[in-house]
């Protein structure tokens, strides 16, 4: 016979210290003694420390009425199985979560007894205080476990009461570091070592979730057994899902249909749900993440819900075959996605109660969408509507357990992970199935096309002898009709030929009119800005061409204009010059790469060549003279033409002024003149 003594270490160790057995009165005295002594020194000792409760209510065994719930402790070797203490415990609800362990010690009112199959209070915030006892009927100390297997409850504490004095004390929660836990477990485990006789537990649990307590007392023994089969079950369901996603990523890969991702995103979604709905995320995955392990949950459960909702929309093509079910399931996923976004910054409170609230609503306009896809012909979701089926029934119970309208047992807890193991093998035969189907209705109208082309072929076999008849008269018909539209082609091209030169040119003198000079200038000064080259502009005007049309009448001016025009255009001939009439008597040289002073030259020729030119006026001989503006730059600016034209009118003005029959030039301020 002998007690567990527990290390500091990550798991619980167990060592057996023998203990003297004597039916000695002498000894029992004695021993007796000794624990009477100890006794008072605690008592003296941890009176000065607060943690004595003597005189307190709530620590006897009947407390405002109520008798405190005993649990008589069964010590068998062999035993494999703890014992649940269930319902068994009288319940405190802090609603303002204001009382101490002082001040629940110091109270026997408002506490009652718990009037549920299982301790499972829903989603509440609110504090719950848990009142049992333990009774040993054994003659020496033992070492026990009490698991609390909710792994995501934020603040447990547990405080072991022997003779009114306090023996121990845990505070643990999902909110604390998981190295601080006496026991590395996913659940909440706390040693205790209980004395012969009565042992008084209080427990005070809190979430932003949901409230539960179920409590076991196990040997250590028992429970690493127990946890060992729990943890090999755990890994299988892993495993399977495991093997789902790899399988299902490899065919997406290969298909490139969205149905497999989505499905993908699903079953991830979901198992890491449940890895941390069971607590081993905390445990091995994000130990040191208090902050995401506090949304953890609710996030991935709206992913499930967002993947879910996709895959079902996609697999059942909702669009084609049943537009209603498309606008709920986009409306679903729409929520779904602000709510998932929500869980990372919004209360947990909250958002664990909107996520496990969609579920229902996803899940069963899902199932309806595909049984109404399925009475419509739809054979491809017939293995979709029980996969549904099932996870809708598994999750059913799983929410329902967890607002505290189910009882909480192996099969509540557990009912999702079965649920979706059915559901993904489900949903991996229905997309096998609609592979087959495909593949089938491929196969088929390959067939289908076979005889089609046998029938075609004997059609074509009667028809081809009249076809090649046709396409030679069909030929020779194109050929005359061809050349008739070759013809009419190159007299309608002609056409737009004499059209486009008569648009550009001037009908009087025969050179290019102000249209096209305007089109070609602005396009070369905006080369020169590019290039960054000279560009000059020449404007000329007859002098005195009022008095010849006065003396000589218009149809002479015309003459004289034409004449003039002729002069310009003998003596301007570098490619890329353009002569052209600006209107009246007034004509424009645009001189491209050309400086100023070369401009100037240019223009004095010209001026001489007018000067010495004989002119036939009304069978007349007659001289005329020009007067001449210039202007040029290198543009600073591609928007800046019309001061360029500007600038050389003000020149040709200046001539005009200075006696005529000459030329002046002019500078274009805010650019680089040459």
């Amino acid at each position: 016979m002998g007690i567990c003594l527990y290390s500091n270490d990550n798991d619980i160790k167990a060592r057996q210290i023998p203990l003297p057995v004597t039916g000695d009165i002498g000894a029992g005295i004695l021993m007796f003694l000794v624990r009477l002594a100890t006794t008072t020194v605690l008592i003296l000792i941890l009176s000065g420390q607060g943690v004595y409760a003597a005189g307190q209510p709530v620590l006897g065994a009947v407390i405002g009425g109520h008798s405190v719930p005993e649990i008589r402790l069964k010590i068998e070797e062999s035993s494999t199985v703890g014992q649940n203490v269930g319902p068994r415990m009288l319940l405190r609800v802090d609603e303002n979560n204001e009382l101490s362990l002082e001040d629940i010690l110091g109270q026997s009112s408002g506490w009652r007894e718990i009037d549920k199959e299982s301790p499972n209070f829903g989603f509440t915030d609110q504090a719950h205080w848990f009142r049992f006892d333990i009774y040993h009927s054994g003659s020496t100390a033992t070492n026990q476990l009490i698991e609390l297997p909710i792994p995501f409850l934020d603040d447990v504490r547990l405080y072991h009461f022997v003779d009114e004095a306090q023996e121990r004390a845990y505070e643990l929660g999902d909110l604390r570091p998981f190295a601080e836990r006496p026991v590395r477990h996913q659940n909440f485990v706390m040693p205790v070592t209980l004395v012969p006789g009565r042992n008084a537990i209080l427990l005070r649990v809190q979430s932003a979730g949901t409230v539960e307590a179920p409590l076991t007392i196990w040997s250590p023994q028992s429970f690493y057994e127990r946890t060992w089969d729990a943890r090999l079950l755990q890994g299988v369901f892993a495993g399977v899902m495991g093997i789902m996603v790899l399988y299902n990523l490899f065919l997406y890969f290969s298909v490139r249909d969205n149905s497999y991702l989505y499905y993908v995103g699903f079953v991830v979604s979901f198992l890491l749900f449940q890895v941390g709905l069971k607590g081993y995320g905390y445990a091995y995955l994000w130990q040191n993440s208090i902050k995401f392990n506090s949304y953890a949950i609710a996030t991935f459960v709206g992913f499930s819900e967002i993947f879910f909702a996709l895959f079902s929309h996609h697999f059942l093509r909702l669009r084609q075959l049943f537009p209603a079910g498309h606008y709920l399931l986009s409306v679903l996923v729409a929520v779904s996605v602000v709510v998932t976004i929500a869980t990372f910054f919004a209360p947990y409170s909250l958002t664990i109660r909107v996520t496990t609230g969609l579920v229902l609503p996803v899940c069963a306009v899902a199932m309806f969408s595909g049984y109404w896809v399925w009475l419509k012909g739809g054979v491809h979701a017939r293995y979709f509507c029980l996969a549904s089926t099932a996870i809708i029934l598994g999750i059913s119970i799983l929410v329902l357990g967890k607002f505290g309208l189910l009882p909480l047992n192996f099969w509540t807890e557990n009912a999702a992970q079965m649920a979706a193991l059915m559901q993904v093998s489900l949903l991996s035969f229905a997309l096998a199935d609609r592979i087959n189907r495909e593949k089938l209705l491929r196969i088929n109208a390959q067939a289908e096309v076979l005889i089609q082309e046998k029938m075609l072929l004997r059609s074509q076999e009667k028809l081809i002898s009249a076809q090649e008849e046709a396409n030679r008269n069909l030929e020779q018909k194109v050929t005359e009709r061809t050349l008739e539209l070759r013809t009419t082609l190159e007299q309608l091209e002609d056409a737009n030929l004499k059209l486009h030169s008569l648009s550009i040119t001037d009908s009087l003198t025969g050179i290019h009119n102000r249209a096209y000079f305007s089109e070609q200038f602005s396009r070369e000064y905006s080369r020169a800005h590019r290039q960054q080259i000279p560009i000059s502009l020449v404007i000329c005007d007859i002098d005195y061409f009022k008095s010849i049309n006065d003396n000589f009448g218009h149809l002479a001016g015309d003459i004289c204009l034409k004449n003039f025009a002729d002069v310009l255009k003998k003596n301007i001939s570098r490619t890329g010059d353009i002569l052209a009439r600006y209107g009246g008597e007034e004509f424009v040289v645009l001189l491209v790469n050309t400086p100023l002073d070369a401009a100037v030259a240019i223009a004095e020729g010209l001026r001489k060549k007018v000067m010495g030119a004989d002119m036939r006026l009304d069978h007349t001989q007659t001289k005329i003279t020009a007067s001449f503006g210039v202007a040029s730059c290198i543009p600073d600016d591609p928007g800046r033409e019309e001061e360029l034209l500007k600038q050389a009118d003000d020149a040709l003005y200046q001539a005009k002024t200075d006696g005529r029959n000459c030329v002046r030039s002019g500078v274009l301020s805010g650019a680089d003149i040459l």
